[in-house]
């Protein structure tokens, strides 16, 4: 297949040299056995701008006595542009519509366009059926994006580049970042023509246009529930309408297996001119980065997908209640690491910075304001008559990386959140004295820890001096075997009082929350922490916290959802 997408690539750039506005013109034409032709390729080169423009212009005038549809419109730029839409100018598109409305026909302004018929044609297949009479009557886009509407993602535009698992392969296709469990709609009405296992799609979904000009592939689903209940092959699915799950399944024999270190969805789009096209010597498959763009961008919600999302939506806001009665407030704590931008570094403590970004968007997107332990305190102990958002978060961060700082921040401010860092004394104290750092997973400096605290998107918390650890028959900071009360609490107090004068000195506050090191506690030595200071105390314990104003207790071993890189962020805030 790598060997054929070659000889294809090469013979799209004969044809992009070759297409002019006038003159002749090499085009991608096959004639089957029976004498009918048919398309063999379609490079779709469209912008995202020139795609919004040609579809404004679209609805604008459908009620118009000269309606322009944006396929004439597009066909007739790709004709003059020989398909190389970087050239693209707006400028041409008015000029178009404006001899339109002097009284040229279409047939007149292309009759010296020898590749009009062609792009028209295949543009055709491409969005002939995106635009049209909507349920409500409305003209309009009638397609959706392949992920449900409010689920927040991050995209790469890598249509083209290259695989290596199984054999060396282009990528054909477009992928989404997002939160495994993110509901995966239809992109249009079709058939189901393929669902079930496969090597390098994982859990996938395959769906035909009713037309039959476009095959829709859905790939990395969810591991155990990849599809929505009861979807089978052959059933027709309404556009909208969830069809399964995003995940990481695939690159795998097995069923079930992810080998995906990114959540994600891969959506395809494969253009079927001859059923011999179906054949993998023979495919061909669009680029989609603008068209789902520009699906997102205009996005509504249809039936399937908004009944959907509001039982998803119910199932969170349950826990998310305002206080009622003795029930308190539903907090959830959501637990993170570490960030990276390699995918070979992605673990269950190590996630994708664009799905931590995912969850700010969504956190964002669906009310949730984040709050600081401070900010949780004061709720609880009454001060200063403070009160709590309707649906409080708080983000928390383990352990003090610089990558933290380098990727988180920028995150934070863009969304207007806030998070909560337990920092490491040791680690930061060395890192902050070598001449060479590994910016993206050493220790924050002492100077970026001050900077973190300054720019109020970051409290400081103590997650003790050198207890992060496994060592001497100690897990973290919680005592070992044989070690006498008083022999720990004297070990533990200089410990942890010695991060809390540095971070005093360092940021001009003392933590007021201490963040036990693997979760590994030792509940009798509370007394010992709030001689200390520590009003409240992070574990690894799963859960949403239920809190109650005064109930000062119950912000001790408060609990916490660890972020991995699989679960659906709906599933970690209830």
């Amino acid at each position: 297949m790598a060997k054929k997408f070659l000889s294809v690539f090469l013979l799209c750039c004969l044809l992009c040299a070759s297409i002019a506005q006038s003159g002749s013109a090499i085009l991608p034409v096959a004639t089957d056995a029976g004498g009918k032709d048919y398309i063999r390729w379609v490079d779709f080169d469209v912008t995202y701008q020139a795609l919004e423009d040609a579809m404004n212009t679209d609805i604008e005038t459908y009620e118009q006595d000269l309606h322009v549809s944006w396929v004439d419109i597009l066909a007739y730029l790709a004709a003059k542009y020989g398909g190389d839409f970087s050239a693209y100018r707006f400028s041409d598109m008015e000029s178009l519509v404006e001899a339109l409305n002097s009284g040229s026909s279409m047939e007149d302004l292309t009759a010296q366009m020898k590749s009009y018929d062609y792009y028209h044609q295949a543009y055709t297949a491409v969005i002939g059926n995106f635009l049209g009479l909507r349920e409500d009557g409305s003209y309009g886009l009638t397609v959706y994006s392949p992920l449900a509407p409010g689920y927040g993602y991050t995209e790469s535009d890598d249509f083209g580049n290259g695989r290596s698992y199984g054999f060396a392969r282009k990528h054909l296709g477009h992928d989404m970042f997002c939160s495994v469990g993110t509901p995966v709609t239809a992109v249009e009405s079709g058939v189901v023509e393929a669902l079930g296992w496969n090597q390098y799609g994982g859990w996938r979904i395959g769906i035909r246009s009713l037309d039959g000009f476009r095959y829709y592939y859905y790939a990395h689903l969810r591991k155990d529930a990849p599809y929505a209940e009861d979807l089978q092959e052959g059933d027709r699915v309404k556009a909208g309408q969830i069809i399964g799950y995003s995940g990481q399944t695939g690159y795998s024999l097995k069923e079930n297996v992810n080998n995906i270190n990114v959540p994600h969805l891969h959506f395809g789009m494969q253009l079927i001119f001859d059923e011999s096209q179906k054949e993998c010597n023979s495919e061909i498959w669009i680029d989609t980065y603008a068209l789902v763009r520009l699906f997102s961008a205009h996005q509504r919600t249809a039936g399937g997908t908004e009944t959907a999302a509001k039982t998803a939506a119910a199932k969170t806001e349950a826990a998310e209640d305002t206080e009622k009665g003795d029930g308190g407030i539903a907090v959830p704590i959501l637990m993170y690491h570490a960030l990276t931008r390699r995918e070979s570094r992605v673990n269950d403590y190590t996630i994708p910075v664009s799905l931590f970004e995912s969850d700010v968007r969504y956190l964002k997107e669906h009310g949730y304001t984040a709050i600081t332990m401070t900010e949780l305190i004061d709720y609880v102990y009454g001060e200063k008559q403070a009160s709590l958002p309707e649906k409080p978060v708080i983000l928390t961060f383990d352990d003090g990386f610089c990558n933290n700082y380098n990727y988180a921040s920028p995150i934070l401010e863009k969304y207007g959140m806030k998070a909560v860092i337990s920092v490491i004394g040791k680690p930061s104290e060395e890192t902050s004295a070598a001449e060479y750092r590994a910016e993206e997973f050493c220790s924050l400096t002492w100077e970026q820890i001050r900077e973190m605290a300054e720019s109020g998107l970051w409290e400081i918390q103590n997650h003790t001096w050198d207890f992060h650890d496994i060592k001497n028959g100690r897990r973290g900071a919680s005592r070992k075997n044989g070690e006498t009360e008083a022999e720990y609490e004297a070990l533990l107090s200089a410990d942890l009082q010695k991060l809390q004068v540095r971070l005093k000195s360092l940021t001009g506050t003392a933590p007021n929350t201490f963040t036990w090191p693997f979760g590994a506690y030792t509940e009798e030595c509370r007394p010992l922490l709030k001689a200390l200071g520590f009003k409240a105390t992070l574990s690894c314990n799963g859960g949403v916290n239920r809190i109650k104003k005064g109930d000062t207790e119950s912000l001790y071993l408060l609990k916490r959802n660890l972020r991995d890189p699989e679960s659906p962020i709906i599933d970690l805030l209830q």
